[in-house]
């Protein structure tokens, strides 16, 4: 779908101060915000899942209170067209998500309230995550210019009304996560290697941001495709697809690169991993035979079971589930 920027190899890298005085005093209280993180992930009473079910043809919103409870559809009022990447605000009252073509949206789970979108005078808006200290939305902005596709990582307000760019960097950005202290951003920065003799290579790597003072940074030196990356819920680790090893596969790393493992394997790629509010289980997109589903790993021994919330009779089709503990 994307086409990777075919022009130079040196990286040339913009920061922006995407934070107001009033969230640095909020991210000063870090640690606080830490424990509290904790102490919600501790419990799955509140643990809430999202995720989009293929319906009659279109890809539909869904929602889980709790892991065993009966999904329920989000209505998304007007809005047309295949719905993907949800995620869930930290209080479990709203879920952003990206329509093809269509952009960015936001929506209660339920009750009143109307649905929001995210403007962006030129190309089009994707891939949204909440910052769970300020409930600010960034996103992914990718535009066109002659045969140039780019992308700017931004953030939107609270009210989607103001929108401030964190950083641009050349070539592609794509699929940012915000750590739960909301000080750090994690995305994956696309890299195009066009050797005089050999044929063109785009890979894929894992860089981080720290929101604070502009530092950013790659992960992971890779010459793969490492995508969707994702913080734990105590923001020690990270879980991201790599097909380092032929196919993609659900790996996990710490947050200063190092102890990388392998958390899956077998049949089928495995994309888009979200872990589980106590981090013993990872919920991913499994891919086999042009089928999706969504499908559960346990982090200490790798194993994995299909998640059918619909039911083990039920031949939907699912992917990019969302899954956190709400707070009250």
């Amino acid at each position: 779908m994307l086409q990777a920027e075919k022009s130079s190899l040196r990286s040339k890298i913009v920061m922006f101060a995407p934070f107001s005085l009033a969230n640095r005093i909020l991210t000063s209280l870090a640690a606080i915000s830490v424990v509290a993180l904790l102490l919600i992930a501790s419990s799955n009473t509140h643990a809430a899942i999202t995720f989009s079910a293929l319906q009659n043809g279109v890809w539909q919103l869904y929602f889980q209170s709790s892991l065993n409870s009966l999904p329920q559809r989000i209505k998304t009022q007007s809005i047309t067209g295949d719905k993907g990447a949800p995620s869930l605000s930290l209080d479990g009252k709203r879920v952003a998500f990206e329509v093809t073509g269509g952009g960015v949206h936001v929506c209660p789970i339920e009750g009143a309230g109307d649905c929001q979108s995210v403007s962006v005078k030129q190309g089009y808006a994707v891939r949204p995550t909440w910052n769970p200290q300020t409930k600010e939305l960034s996103f992914i902005h990718f535009t066109f210019k002659a045969d140039e596709e780019r992308s700017t990582i931004k953030i939107a307000s609270d009210s989607l009304t103001k929108i401030t760019p964190v950083i641009e960097q050349t070539g592609i950005q794509d699929f940012p996560d915000i750590s739960p202290d909301g000080r750090s951003l994690v995305y994956t920065s696309w890299l195009t290697i066009m050797p005089y003799r050999g044929a063109v290579r785009v890979v894929q790597q894992l860089w981080t941001l720290d929101l604070a003072i502009g530092k950013a940074g790659q992960l992971l030196l890779s010459n793969v495709s490492d995508i969707h990356p994702r913080w734990s819920p105590d923001g020690t680790r990270l879980a991201f697809s790599s097909n380092r090893t032929g196919r993609y596969e659900i790996w996990t790393i710490s947050i200063d690169g190092g102890d990388l493992q392998k958390v899956t394997d077998g049949p089928g790629e495995k994309t888009w991993p979200v872990w589980s509010p106590d981090s013993s289980r990872i919920l991913f997109t499994h891919t086999q035979e042009g089928r999706t589903s969504l499908s559960l790993v346990t982090t200490n021994n790798g194993a994995i079971t299909p998640y059918t919330p619909f039911g083990p009779d039920a031949a939907i089709q699912l992917k990019d589930a969302d899954w956190r503990a709400a707070a009250d």
